[in-house]
C-alpha cells in the first residue's frame, strides 16, 4: 500500500529547542501585506546542499497552476544564485511575488513573526522560511501533494499560523525541517498536541511531544513544534515526480 511520502517523518520528535521561550520581536518585509503565504529563501546557504533545488521547485506548488512554471524559472534563475536572500508573497488572485534582496523595512510590508526567524536559525544549513497566515492554504496544498501525513495536518487544522524552517544535515543525508503552529489559545495548543500523540501511537518515536511537560510548554507558548528529519533520496525521488 503506497503511503505519504512524509509518512515515516511523523515518527519524529517534536523540536525542544530552547526558542520556544524567546520573544524576539517581529519582522517586515518590503513584500505586499496581502500575501497570504510568504517565503524567505537564502540562495548563498542552499548552495552544495543536495535538497534546495527540488525543495526550490516544490515551492512552486503554493501558486495557482497557470503561475506555477513561471514562478519555477523565476527561482532557478542565475542570478537568484547570487543574492543574499530572495522572497517570495503569494497574493490570492494575482500572480507571485518574487523578490531578490527585498529591504525589512521598519512600515508597511509583510509583518513576520520574530520567532520564525529563530526558527529557521534552528536547523542545520538552513535555507527557506514558509510563514502562512491563514494556515489552512498551505495545509491544503501539503495535503495534496502528501507533503505531510494525515496526522500533522489534523494538528495543525485549527491553527491560526503555520511557520515550515528547511535545512539540510551537515552530511547531506537528511532535509531537516521544523514546523511551528500557533494558535489563539493554549488550550487549542495543547489539545493539538494531544491528537497528534493520540494518532500516531507511537509514543517512544514521538520524543519531545511525549516527555512530561510538554504540554505545560504548548500551552504557555501556543506553539506546537515538530520536528522532521527526512532521508534525502526520498525527498528527491518524490519531489523529482512532480
Amino acid at each position: 500500500m503506497r503511503r505519504p511520502w512524509l509518512l515515516l517523518v511523523l515518527l519524529a520528535t517534536a523540536s525542544g529547542l530552547a526558542w520556544l521561550w524567546l520573544d524576539p520581536a517581529d519582522f517586515r518585509l518590503g513584500i505586499d501585506p496581502r500575501s497570504r503565504e510568504v517565503a524567505l529563501l537564502l540562495p548563498r546557504e542552499a548552495q552544495g546542499l543536495r535538497t534546495s533545488a527540488a525543495v526550490r521547485r516544490a515551492l512552486a506548488e503554493l501558486a495557482p497552476p497557470e503561475q506555477r512554471e513561471a514562478l519555477r524559472a523565476g527561482l532557478a534563475r542565475a542570478t537568484l544564485d547570487q543574492a543574499e536572500r530572495a522572497t517570495v508573497g503569494f497574493i490570492p488572485g494575482q500572480p507571485a511575488e518574487l523578490s531578490e534582496n527585498p529591504p525589512e523595512v521598519s512600515v508597511g510590508g509583510k509583518v513576520i513573526p520574530g520567532l520564525a526567524r529563530v526558527q529557521l536559525r534552528g536547523v542545520p544549513h538552513g535555507y527557506l522560511l514558509v510563514h502562512a497566515a491563514p494556515a489552512n492554504a498551505l495545509l491544503e496544498a501539503a495535503a495534496r501533494r502528501r507533503w505531510l501525513g494525515r496526522a500533522l495536518i489534523e494538528a495543525g487544522a485549527q491553527a491560526e499560523t503555520a511557520t515550515i524552517a528547511v535545512g539540510e544535515s551537515n552530511d547531506g543525508a537528511f532535509l531537516v525541517a521544523t514546523i511551528a503552529f500557533a494558535y489563539k489559545t493554549g488550550d487549542e495548543a495543547e489539545a493539538a498536541l494531544a491528537r497528534l500523540t493520540e494518532k500516531q501511537g507511537d509514543f517512544e518515536a514521538l520524543g519531545f511531544a511525549a516527555r512530561p511537560g510538554t504540554d505545560r510548554i504548548t500551552r504557555q507558548t501556543k506553539l506546537l513544534v515538530v520536528r522532521l528529519d527526512i532521508e534525502t533520496d526520498l525527498v528527491l525521488q518524490a519531489l523529482g515526480r512532480r
